[in-house]
């Protein structure tokens, strides 16, 4: 089993019902895929991690980079695991509010706005996959 872990901004900010429209779409295609994993969106930024086979996780992975919904995608981490940590989930998803953005980083409310929350989280690979597992663990 493979993980990939990725951050992209969008060129445009994304509406509610758009969000919706491409997480049903991401859902459909990664069911037929068995890809699992998770998508954050806060402010035109995407943060997803993906599970899979590797090379299905890896293909997918190709055709984000040149996906033109997504600019400035930088990969964050990827490995072997053992086990999906996402496994009920073709594609869970948390829309990241003020709200949840102070709760997933203590003290955020503190800091200088310019910098955003998933800039924060993503300093640290590590950081980025306990992101998603809390997040996991909220839903």
């Amino acid at each position: 089993m493979f993980e990939l872990l990725y951050t992209s901004v969008s060129p445009k900010g994304l509406s509610e019902p758009d969000l919706m429209t491409l997480l049903q779409a991401a859902r459909c295609k990664n069911q037929g895929l068995d890809i699992t994993g998770m998508l954050v969106y806060h402010d035109r930024e995407f943060m997803q991690l993906l599970e899979g086979e590797e090379s299905i996780v890896k293909n997918l992975y190709q055709r984000i980079l040149t996906d033109n919904r997504h600019t400035s995608v930088e990969l964050l981490y990827q490995g072997t695991i053992e086990n999906r940590a996402f496994g009920e989930w073709s594609m869970a998803f948390k829309l990241l509010d003020e709200k949840a953005v102070n709760a997933l980083i203590p003290g955020y409310e503190e800091f200088d706005r310019k910098i955003s929350p998933i800039n924060m989280i993503k300093a640290s690979p590590n950081r980025g996959k306990r992101t998603f597992l809390s997040l996991r663990d909220s839903l």
